[in-house]
């Protein structure tokens, strides 16, 4: 397998709570275990028992793993054993998860972005190799887009000024080291009658944060040890930067390479501590507003990748007393690890469709999750698809040419498949960082200046900019005074005439087929940012799904309410087209309250492409059809009842995400922020019963003004995984989650975490999702014995030294041996007395002269004793040569591992020939 340094994703399933209850199927004898056949297998697996059903599942790569915005994780399937974290020699990934049996790793996956790095070969690029592209590009369906007279990326009247400032580094929870306060500011010229001058405030992503200038190595030290340097990240928006400064914007980017290096090991990705970087450079800008002309009211964060993820912490977190507000964020292909979003927050969530690390492009979940979580959030929710578009290009010192240290293209196929450097619609940096340019700046004009000659880029409307050349690039919204139905909650199936329909769970299956889950066929790896596994504590939407076989046939929703479409409101249907059936051709069929009824062609047609495809690749991402209301002749467009889809291809496969009432400008947005919950953590002794309860705590902060629910995951019976619905009642400030724990009366590893993952449903939104309980074990370690079985042993029998507990313990323990020179006089066991398979078998060469003595051989001996077991033994074989060679000696350093624990012993055992 190639690691490399790109970083290609997974279907992101960390949400899970660990550790997690799992069906093992596992030999009971098993210890720790290698496993998948040799010709394919890389690292290695270990499963180390670390107490009562509790298991920890590590795999070890044979260097460090690459460094981007993904998340490693351990999959059966495509389902995820839990929350997986790194240790700190960037290789090792593991997970702790419960189990009444010990886990087979046999069945298991380690995934990042896409790629499987236990076995051999590059997945994601091997999936590109038979590439062959369908839909916009090169179908028979020519989308025409209309250019917006204004373009939000020509540059300003203002002369600009750049300048740099370090503030003292700020320590945060989980990291030794403190995190640099370093910013890059382009603004105005003092001297620039701007007036009042709106922030901008750019925050990058995980990528490496130390190099060799010599020969472009990565440096894994921190702080940056000579001759290494920090890699200048947060000078990759400049370009940016520079334009909205010239517009009359004060920007400011900052670094946070003390974060990517230490956040390997924190749950959640470290988006709380890249929150609390941004909260301490606002709060510094707004001590300083006055000399720089600043209007801390209007504050717009942008953030890259994991950056993405970080200001809308930031956001979601900045209460309304702080000195400065949040008018809106750009989340530049961003990670969702914890499935959260800002209420009322404008929002614009930008997706690269080639993206090579956030390959399943979670940053969806931005938009789709604003849609229930209040009925009076009316900020805009935007998602903005970018064809050709990868992860890295937006930022200019990720980007290769363009970048002070070694960069690279994170998609990775330089040949010619849908994504490949070779297609000619892959956009070159030059162009993909046009679309960034004009799709944030445009953004920062709607939400501070309120120019919504803009809002066609981002509403669904088929428009670009000059700027932007000929990049497609496709969008659609929710809220921002939308007026939705939404199937199955407030809408359900009309009369089908012909046409399949169901109303299917937005939630996608690998194992056996459901027909009620939207996603059951085809590969849908990294393919189905609206849907979410279907074992995952993710909120899951129905979307009504329509297949037919011939055009007139029907199919679509009924509302409970009636939705008005008079007033100049225009008709949006966030609609996916399944690339395995291709393009469709529909038209729209409006019902009002008394049966009257009109069909419309949508805007630009009736055919819909389906997005490009490969044999792999093929997104199923809402495409928003437009359709004006005013020509359904003879129908009450206050009070439409029902609308459905009336076919005119011959086939076609759609599924509608819902139905809404746009106006035709935004509304105002409310100056209010959600509650959060934030979960807590506890520690309680272990005790000897087998199964106790503790109590973890919450707190909620804000107020609670009416009922809301959050999702928690919690464990059933071994292989299913469900959800409480923790109901919060209005005013309830805090309260308890009750989790089940085992105990016993034998020794165990100090401390246990488990982990409690929590993800909002309605009325309330997360900041802190990870709760924990730490379980500390209380049953002394016993005394541990090693010693030789015979001090003295015959040529051609075993050297045997045995180590034994003097009672049981709860987890395995694993020993091993190695022969040392020891403080023996006279003739030491050599290689040549011990036979050459067993040797081989055991780590020593061929080459390995017979007179070399033992102890410089790197022989190595392992055993395990299982859990409730006291005893092992360890041997080495010796060979009967009929040379009188008198009396040989071998000495052994034997070490147990008692969970973390080590304890040593030096034994001599003593071979004779007769």
């Amino acid at each position: 397998m190639s690691m490399r340094r790109r970083v290609t994703a997974a279907v992101l399933s960390v949400l899970l709570a660990g550790p997690l209850l799992i069906a093992a199927a596992m030999p009971a004898d098993a210890a720790s275990t290698e496993t998948v056949a040799a010709k394919r297998a890389v690292g290695k697996w270990t499963v180390t028992q670390i107490g009562p059903q509790t298991y920890r599942v590590a795999w070890r790569a044979p260097e460090r793993l690459p460094l981007g915005a993904d998340r490693p994780q351990i999959r059966t399937g495509n389902a995820s054993l839990g929350v997986a974290l790194v240790e700190r020699d960037g290789r090792t990934v593991y997970v702790d998860v419960q189990a009444a049996r010990q886990p087979d790793p046999t069945g298991l996956d380690v995934v990042l972005s896409g790629d499987r790095l236990n076995i051999s070969g590059d997945d994601v690029a091997a999936r590109s190799g038979a590439a062959k592209t369908s839909g916009t590009k090169g179908s028979s369906v020519e989308r025409a887009t209309t250019t917006l007279p204004d373009d939000p990326a020509t540059p300003g009247a203002f002369n600009v000024q750049t300048s740099d400032y370090e503030l003292d580094p700020v320590k945060l929870p989980g990291m030794p080291e403190p995190i640099e306060m370093v910013g890059h500011v382009v603004e105005p010229v003092d001297t620039a009658a701007t007036g009042p001058r709106p922030m901008v405030l750019f925050l990058h992503g995980r990528h490496s944060y130390c190099y060799n200038p010599k020969n472009g190595h990565d440096g894994w030290e921190w702080p940056c040890q000579p001759p290494f340097k920090e890699i200048p990240s947060h000078l990759g928006y400049d370009y940016i930067q520079q334009v909205l400064a010239s517009q009359g914007y004060f920007t400011v980017s900052v670094r946070v390479n003390g974060i990517n290096a230490q956040d390997f090991a924190l749950n959640d990705g470290g988006a709380d501590a890249r929150a609390q970087i941004v909260e301490r450079h606002l709060d510094y800008w707004a001590d300083q507003a006055a000399g720089h002309q600043l209007d801390m009211s209007d504050v717009v964060l942008v953030g890259h990748s994991r950056g993405g993820e970080g200001v809308d912490r930031a956001s979601l977190e900045i209460p309304l007393s702080a000195p400065y507000r949040i008018a809106g964020q750009v989340l530049l292909a961003p990670t969702d690890f914890g499935g959260q979003t800002a209420a009322y927050v404008p929002t614009v969530t930008v997706l690269p469709y080639c993206d090579g690390d956030v390959y399943d492009l979670q940053g969806q979940i931005f938009t789709d999750a604003a849609r229930d979580l209040t009925n009076d959030d009316t900020s805009l929710k935007s998602s903005v698809l970018v064809m050709g578009a990868n992860h890295n290009f937006f930022n200019t010192e990720w980007t290769p040419g363009l970048a002070e240290a070694p960069a690279w293209d994170d998609w990775g196929d330089t040949g010619s498949g849908l994504c490949g450097e070779a297609n000619p619609d892959r956009l070159t940096p030059t162009e993909q960082q046009a679309v960034g340019t004009a799709y944030v700046s445009g953004a920062v004009h709607l939400f501070t200046r309120d120019e919504e000659e803009f809002l066609p880029m981002y509403d669904g409307s088929a428009v670009n900019v000059t700027s932007t050349g000929d990049a497609e690039v496709f969008s659609h919204a929710i809220g921002g005074g939308r007026v939705e139905r939404r199937p199955g909650v407030d809408s359900g199936l009309s009369l089908a005439d012909g046409a399949d329909t169901q109303l299917c769970l937005g939630a996608v299956t690998w194992s056996r087929p459901r027909h009620g889950l939207c996603g059951r066929v085809g590969d849908l790896d990294g393919n189905v940012p609206h849907w979410s596994g279907e074992g995952d504590f993710l909120a899951k939407r129905k979307n009504l799904e329509v297949e037919w076989s011939a055009p007139g046939q029907t199919g679509g929703l009924v509302f409970d309410d009636p939705l008005d479409l008079s007033g100049g409101q225009r008709l949006e249907l966030r609609t996916i087209v399944d690339p395995l059936v291709g393009d469709v051709a529909f038209t729209v069929r409006l019902t009002d309250a008394d049966g009257h009824q009109a069909d419309v062609v949508p805007e630009g047609g009736s055919a819909l492409a389906a997005l490009p495809s490969s044999d792999w690749l093929g997104k199923r991402w809402g495409q928003t059809v437009i359709v004006d209301p005013s020509t359904a002749a003879g129908t009450d467009l206050s009070e439409i009842t029902q609308v459905d889809l009336v076919a005119e291809s011959n086939r076609g496969h759609v599924w509608v995400l819902d139905m809404a009432a746009a106006p035709d400008q935004l509304a105002g947005v409310p100056n209010r922020r959600l509650p959060v919950v934030s979960l807590g953590k506890v520690k309680v002794a272990e005790g000897n019963r087998q199964a106790s309860t503790a109590k973890v705590p919450f707190t909620v902060s804000g107020t609670l003004t009416r009922p809301a629910t959050v999702a928690v995951g919690q464990l059933t019976d071994g292989e299913d995984l469900a959800t409480l619905a923790l109901d919060l009642a209005p005013g309830q400030t805090s309260g308890s989650l009750v989790v089940d724990y085992f105990g016993d009366k034998l020794d165990g590893p100090k401390r246990q975490l488990t982990l409690l993952a929590a993800f909002p449903r309605s009325g309330v939104m997360t900041d802190q999702y990870l709760g924990r309980l730490v379980i500390l074990d209380d049953d002394p370690t016993p005394k541990v014995t090693m010693s030789p079985v015979h001090r003295r042993v015959k040529e051609g029998t075993s050297a045997m030294w045995q180590v034994t507990l003097a009672k049981p313990v709860s987890y395995g323990v694993f020993v091993w041996l190695r022969p040392v020179a020891g403080g023996v006089h006279g003739p030491r066991l050599a290689v040549g007395d011990v036979p050459r398979d067993w040797l081989r078998a055991h780590g020593v060469p061929r080459r390995v002269s017979a007179s070399t003595p033992l102890h410089r051989a790197k022989l190595g001996v392992y055993a395990y004793i299982k859990p409730g077991r006291t005893s092992t033994t360890l041997a080495i074989p010796t060979l009967r040569d009929g040379t009188k060679e008198g009396r040989e000696a071998v000495t052994a350093r034997i070490v147990a591992d008692m969970a973390g624990h080590r304890l040593r012993a030096t034994k001599t055992i003593y071979v004779v020939d007769r």
